[in-house]
């Protein structure tokens, strides 16, 4: 549409605003207010991330002189910071204290916590490394297998081989635990005695009582 006046092109700006200004001044309101509302959000968020991390370093320092403060300062990250990245730390630092104490089923929950709560894929997968080691020591060899299955991010690969020849060998399968700690041995480059050794006693001949 052309227009002949400046006069005419005046009239058509005053009818549109007539019609479409409401709208106009309504989005601009909430874009504005999108853009408020959304540098508050992420100042809290940045603000209560502070506050975890403070809290996570106090339940750090003292966690080899007082458990139960460490214990506090942990229940706190928990339950009131659980999506800040300090939670699952937390709760693997609680796990820890629980097996010191031979509370096996508290350190468990606690690390199960933090493999459904943690922020990276690396903390969950500590947490479940873990807890394998908790479940082998506790004679619970297939259910630390059924948690191995979930692929491990890189780094982790021959750590998780090694707990799977852990677990084979106390189910008596020997020949899936001298799998496993092969592909853990070339995984490591080969310069673990300690995978050797788990390795050779696979050989060993089985010692029989003369009672």
């Amino acid at each position: 549409m052309s227009y002949a006046t400046d006069e005419e092109r005046v009239e058509a700006i005053k009818r549109w605003w007539k019609e479409n200004g409401t709208a106009v001044i309504l989005g601009l309101v909430v874009g504005l207010g999108g853009v408020v509302g959304w540098r508050l959000w992420t100042g809290h968020v940045e603000s209560r991330a502070v506050d975890a991390s403070e809290i996570y370093m106090a339940m750090v320092s003292v966690a080899r002189q007082d458990s139960q403060i460490a214990h506090d300062h942990g229940t706190t990250l928990m339950e009131g910071y659980p999506r800040t990245p300090y939670a699952a730390l937390a709760a693997l630092e609680l796990a820890r204290l629980a097996v010191e104490r031979d509370d096996l089923v508290l350190a468990e929950g606690r690390l199960r916590w933090a493999m459904d709560h943690a922020r990276a894929a690396e903390t969950a997968q500590v947490a479940r490394t873990r807890l394998a080691r908790i479940l082998i020591a506790d004679g619970r060899a297939e259910d630390a297998l059924t948690l191995l299955e979930i692929p491990a991010p890189e780094g982790f690969v021959g750590i998780v081989e090694e707990l799977r020849g852990d677990a084979y060998r106390m189910l008596g399968q020997m020949d899936q635990a001298r799998a496993a700690y092969d592909r853990a041995v070339l995984i490591s480059g080969g310069v673990s005695d300690y995978l050797h050794m788990k390795r050779d006693a696979l050989n060993a001949p089985i010692q029989v009582s003369d009672s």
